[in-house]
């Protein structure tokens, strides 16, 4: 049986991951709008900054992404 951290991962990249889209699978599931999903809280996230063009190419400016991470 898979862990829960490890069901949880596998949720959010089948829900959100497009592999025709900008950013990794960690990249794109940190930058999930959904507030409303069971899983946002502990959605996984990268450790690592996010690219300026990710972050272009979904329309977020890296200050108010920022500012977002901060408040968590």
């Amino acid at each position: 049986m898979a862990s829960l951290r490890k069901r949880i991962d596998q949720n959010c990249k089948r829900c959100s991951y497009d592999s025709s889209a900008a950013g990794s699978w960690r990249q794109q599931v940190t930058l999930c709008p959904v507030n409303s999903c069971q899983f946002h809280d502990v959605r996984p996230k990268t450790n690592y900054p996010i690219p300026e063009s990710v972050l272009n190419y979904y329309g977020i400016k890296s200050f108010s992404f920022e500012r977002q991470k901060d408040d968590s």
